[in-house]
């Protein structure tokens, strides 16, 4: 899903233009998020490849092939290569099956899988304990900056 987006997000990106007078190019300007739209024709796009029997939905299955081979089919060694068990990764897959399957019948649709990948996604335990650390050595770099002036 994520190579998804990132093309939508490359494709929407605004190029930077430099000056000939100005020694340093302008700044970026941020990626302008994709439209409903856009995301819609993306994911119509690809749901042929992933439904199989051209039901109208997703099962647990084809969502998690569609996830894994978003993230380069390589899912299992990127797992290991982080230290991370497969069966973690495949119980991300189920997670986030159950937060893109929005009326819990068994499937995704085109419209819940595109309002999955359009919604952030929702901080992990180990995102958490990231952000934790950093907000920790944050507070002690500034008391340690206060306390010596």
């Amino acid at each position: 899903m994520s190579i998804l987006l990132g093309a939508l997000l490359a494709a929407a990106a605004p190029v930077a233009t430099t000056s000939v007078a100005a020694p340093k190019p302008a700044p970026a300007k941020p990626a302008a998020r994709p439209t409903r739209d856009q995301v819609m024709a993306a994911v119509r796009a690809e749901w042929p490849k992933y439904d199989a029997g051209a039901k109208g939905k997703l099962t647990p299955l084809e969502f998690s092939t569609w996830v894994m081979k978003s993230h380069g089919a390589t899912v299992a060694p990127r797992a290991h290569a982080g230290g991370i068990a497969p069966v973690s990764a495949m119980n991300a897959s189920s997670t986030a099956f159950a937060r893109a399957d929005l009326n819990h019948d068994g499937g995704v649709t085109p419209d819940e899988m595109t309002r999955f990948l359009m919604t952030p996604p929702v901080p992990t335990a180990l995102t958490k304990a990231k952000m934790a650390a950093k907000s920790t050595a944050a507070v002690a770099t500034q008391t340690a900056t206060a306390v010596g002036n």
